[in-house]
């Protein structure tokens, strides 16, 4: 639309004419030196300038550079009908224009509206209506709610007018019949505006409540316009930076939303700042809230946006917070703050009311902004195919948020009806997965009523207090069966065959009650109906044949008719071919008497109409041509292919031949191909193992050191015909490989070896028939026998005593098979305790001996010895044992002075020579002297006697428990009398497993008085 007109100056001034409806458009023109009617166009686009709709006041305004101005004013109305995919603004009155339209001519009945509302499309969602996805009788005007809104309108027929004709009363289902569009609101601008020191500070705090968390708050394009106070016309753009002080500014700015075409969408509101005064300006209250709309179960914030156009500080704030517009739930008066979490006061619209004070004693204008705390609605959504099937498993996927915005937990009904009926319930699941054959079953709904394209389906969701709908229409379809038949195109002269129907419904409730439709018409033209699945038709007559199947499924639907042609010819004779025996005359099958006896006869059967043969017949001739037996029997199932000639019908180790023929609808087939076949006695294998010992290997176990004889027993009953029989003999160790032993009917074997050999005699007559008997020969090895040599002692009381820790162990080794020793083990057993002192472990030896290691035996413990010798095959038992026992005795002798005599001694020595030790050594003695006796020992003698030369004698005594030390003293009053020279002295160590002696010899030399002479004399 263009605004046209003509103004006119008579000072001959240029002039600006504007056009303006307030918070919606302004747009302006420069007409220069306007003297004379000069006309102006200001041009309005309707979309791109975002007038909504309704009745708007245009103010026409002329302007003159000194500020006269003139105005007038015209009406426009806007309406808004309502397309696809189109954006409207909140509560603005649309129309949705429809049309009927019915090919039958049929009137229509009814009207009817579905509402499915998305209400979480854009940001702060407002809520949802109430019958969202539910039909309704008349149209929206206007939508209070922002969101993506889907209208669906049906219109129903009228074939009758008589309510008993209510079901044949059809809604449509034209898919144009439905739009989506988009309501929303209007973006806020919203900014501060200060001058400080002639310096203007803007702030933009802009923002579209749709998009409040996207980057740009939702807007594509801002408008700002200045002027002076006084002035009647702005100006575009943002004014200067610098501004004088001393002058009034109003600013004003609106932004435009995104939520339109190429992403244009509507025009805010101004909002309008003033600066600059000589005096002061009153202080501006501004805040936002973040969110506006906000569940109950979250949190608001509100931030201080207030400010002073001269920049004055801000004192005092006033705040009131109004609930539902009489229950005051929260006030400030003071400094600066701001109110606490609304959400917090419950469900309910909250008025939020700000003033501000400056510090020069003016206050702002109250500002006021609206918050709603709710309890958010599911949004109930799910997507399903629009066409199914009865079989198809329709898997519902529900959209719905879950939990809903508020963060509750949603439970779910999901209900199906069809046409007009009542609703069935289908789930209480979230996701469910059904089958419209399911709700056939469950509610009684007929395959003939279930075909329909008036199917849909609802979903509620709900949070416990709060439920929202959600429907979409679906067509349940029949699958139309197809039919084909499968059988042969050609035949021949009297056969039968089966003609199959290979039909498909793809709908599983119907492939079990199809109609079965058969026409054949014969070669003379006559028809024959059927109603099977499948049909057997006999051919007596040549010619042409024609087949027609058709199938219809119990919706009604028929199915194409296929149709198949077939040709009759005339009916020819079987040939029959001998398969088994394999054999021919100059190679005729060898059959085992035993194990086949008399032949099974094989045969191959064709005939080109397989036809089936119904009898067969088979002729046995001798080698000298003569007829030796006929079979004929009949085959009432026509597959038999073999006989079995019973036992006992030919002559063993006789060739005979023979031919076939079969018989198949009037003739005889041509005679078969000739086969021969030999039935042959096999022959019976058998041997004996003797040794020359006289054991039977057969049933005791033999030596190696044994001669064993094997002689053949095997026999043929053919023999006397002519028959003869190899042999073969084949040896197998257990662990190892098969070899052959012999071919000779009998010899001789002697082994090296132990273990179970499996001797495998194989026997073949001159037919190549054979047989094979097994025998197990148990060769053993003779274990050797360890006798103990040393220690010699076989009783545990009476040990042999070793006079050393490291004694050797001897033994004898004997081995009746001559094998020598090549390990040993040697064990030594304390008796007392049982255990094992010493041993030697396995030795890779032939030696019969073995030293005990020193420091394993200790003395005076009685040990069995035990031993056992290893010959490479087997270890002997254990040796019968010996006894020992390590006993150390020992006697070390001393012959001492008394302490007063020794004394005496070294006093006497000191005189002649002032040398303590000379001339009387230690050993020298005066007679008369009382000796001391010494003794040392060890073994644990039970006595230690002293004898001396001339036969005296004194027993020593222990002088500890471990009798290691001996003491005693020989004195005697013809001591004085002993001559000069040497005396010897025995001792002799006694216990009860041995006897030690030792000597010690000292000399007398004068008498004891010889001492007192020479002191007395000193």
């Amino acid at each position: 639309m263009n605004i046209e007109g003509y103004v006119r100056d008579v000072d001959n001034n240029d002039v600006v004419v504007s056009a303006e409806i307030p918070n919606v458009f302004y747009k302006k023109v420069t007409i220069p030196q306007a003297l004379y009617n000069k006309p102006f166009s200001i041009p309005i686009d309707v979309l791109a300038d975002g007038i909504p709709p309704g009745r708007h006041t245009i103010t026409v305004k002329v302007v003159d550079p000194y500020n006269f101005k003139d105005e007038r004013t015209l009406n426009v109305n806007v309406s808004y009908r309502l397309r696809n995919k189109s954006f409207i603004l909140i509560n603005t009155p649309v129309d949705i224009s429809t049309s009927y339209t019915d090919y039958e001519g049929d009137p229509k009945y009814q009207d009817r509206y579905r509402y499915d509302h998305d209400p979480n499309f854009f940001d702060n969602s407002m809520g949802m209506i109430g019958d969202s996805g539910l039909w309704r009788n008349s149209q929206y005007q206007s939508f209070p709610y922002s969101g993506v809104y889907t209208a669906t309108f049906q219109a129903r027929d009228n074939p009758k007018n008589d309510n008993l004709f209510d079901d044949y009363r059809l809604w449509s289902r034209d898919n144009l019949s439905s739009m989506t569009f988009h309501v929303h609101r209007k973006p806020i601008a919203l900014f501060s505006a200060k001058l400080t020191g002639g310096w203007l500070q803007i702030t933009d705090s802009s923002y579209d409540l749709d998009h409040i968390k996207a980057y740009n708050k939702g807007l594509m394009d801002w408008q700002w316009q200045y002027k002076k106070n006084e002035s009647e016309m702005w100006m575009d753009g943002q004014p200067p930076a610098q501004l004088p002080i001393s002058e009034q500014y109003d600013i004003r700015l609106r932004v435009r939303d995104v939520d339109g075409e190429n992403g244009a969408g509507v025009w805010s509101d101004w909002c309008v700042r003033t600066v600059g005064s000589a005096g002061n300006l009153p202080p501006v209250a501004l805040f936002t809230v973040e969110p506006n709309i906000v569940s109950y179960r979250k949190a608001t914030t509100v931030t201080d946006k207030s400010f002073d156009p001269d920049n004055d500080p801000l004192d005092v704030y006033s705040w009131t917070v109004v609930k539902d517009g009489w229950q005051q739930v929260w006030s400030h008066w003071g400094g600066a703050a701001t109110p606490p979490n609304i959400a917090a006061y419950g469900v309910g619209t909250y008025q939020l009311t700000l003033q501000v004070h400056d510090n020069r004693g003016l206050w702002s204008e109250p500002y006021s902004q609206t918050v709603q705390v709710m309890n958010h609605p599911p949004a109930a959504a799910f997507y399903m195919p629009s066409e199914v099937y009865r079989d198809t498993v329709i898997p519902l996927e529900n959209l719905t948020p879950d939990p809903d915005e508020d963060g509750d937990g949603l439970s779910y009904g999901w209900n199906a009806r069809i046409n007009n009926s009542g609703y069935y319930y289908t789930s209480g699941n979230r996701s469910p997965v059904i089958t419209v054959r399911d709700l056939i079953a469950n509610y009684g709904i007929s395959q003939q009523q279930a075909i329909s394209d008036g199917w849909e389906m609802r979903l509620t969701a709900s949070d416990g207090s709060l439920s929202s709908n959600a429907t979409r229409l679906f067509t349940v379809k029949n699958h139309i069966p197809t039919a084909e038949i499968s059988g042969p195109t050609v035949v021949y002269q009297y056969d039968n065959k089966t003609y199959y129907g290979i039909d498909v419904d793809e709908d599983s409730s119907d492939a079990g009650s199809l109609q079965y439709y058969w026409k054949i018409t014969g070669s003379d033209g006559t028809t024959t109906m059927y109603r099977t699945a499948n049909i057997n038709i006999d051919f007596p007559d040549t010619g042409s044949y024609t087949i027609e199947h058709w199938v219809v499924d119990q919706i009604g639907a028929k199915s194409n008719v296929a149709k198949l042609k077939i040709d009759v010819i005339e009916n020819q004779a079987p040939a029959t071919t001998l398969t088994a025996p394999a054999g021919t005359v100059t190679n005729p099958t060898v059959l085992d008497a035993e194990l086949q006896g008399d032949p099974l006869i094989g045969w191959n059967y064709s005939d080109p109409e397989n036809d089936p043969q119904e009898k067969y017949r088979l002729e046995f001739f001798a080698a000298d041509g003569q007829l030796a037996k006929t079979v004929e029997n009949t085959d009432s199932t026509g597959g038999l292919r073999q006989y079995k000639v019973p036992n006992p019908t030919f002559e063993r180790f006789a060739v005979f031949s023979l031919y076939a023929r079969a018989y198949s609808k009037g003739s005889w087939s041509e005679v078969s191909n000739e086969k021969a076949f030999i039935i042959d006695n096999p022959p019976h294998a058998g041997f004996t193992l003797m040794t020359d010992t006289g054991r039977n290997a057969a049933a005791v176990p033999i030596y190696r050191t044994d001669v064993l004889q094997i002689t053949s027993t095997a026999t043929d009953a053919d023999i006397p015909k002519g028959d003869s029989i190899k042999h073969q003999y084949f040896l197998k160790p257990s662990s190892g490989t098969e070899g052959l032993a012999s071919v000779q009917e009998s010899f001789t074997k002697q082994f090296t070896s132990n273990g179970i050999f499996t001797l495998r005699q194989v026997v073949m007559d001159s037919l190549g028939l054979y047989r094979e008997l097994s025998q197990n020969i148990t060769v053993v090895n003779r274990l050797p026998q360890v006798t103990i040599t040393y220690p010699t002692s076989t009783s545990a009381a009476n040990p042999t005593i070793v006079s050393t820790l490291t004694p050797v162990i001897q033994w004898d080794y004997q081995d009746e098979d001559g094998d020598v020793q090549q390990r040993f083990k040697v064990r030594i057993i304390n008796l007392a305790s049982g255990a094992v002192k010493a041993q030697s472990g396995e030795q890779v030896s032939g030696a019969k001996q073995w030293k005990v290691p020193s420091g394993t035996l200790a003395e005076n413990e009685k040990y069995a010895v035990e031993v056992e010798g290893y010959d490479g095959f087997g270890w002997s038992s254990v040796s019968p044992r010996k006894y020992m026992m390590v006993n150390l005795l020992s006697i070390k002798g001393a012959v001492q002075h008394t302490e007063e005599w020794n004394s005496n001694r070294q006093a006497y020595n000191l005189n002649k020579s002032g040398n303590a030790e000379s001339p009387r050594g230690y050993t020298v003695y005066w007679a008369g002297e009382k000796f001391v006796l010494q003794g040392t020992a060890t073994g644990l003698p039970d006595t230690v006697q002293v004898t001396m030369s001339g036969g005296y004698s004194a027993q020593l005594s222990p002088t500890g428990s471990d009798k290691t030390k001996w003491t005693g003293e020989l004195a005697d009053p013809s001591f004085e009398q002993l001559p000069d020279g040497p005396v010897t002295f025995t001792f002799t160590a006694t216990n009860e497993f041995t006897t030690k002696v030792d000597s010690v010899t000292v000399t007398i030399l004068g008498d004891w008085s010889e001492y007192y002479q020479s002191h007395r004399v000193k």
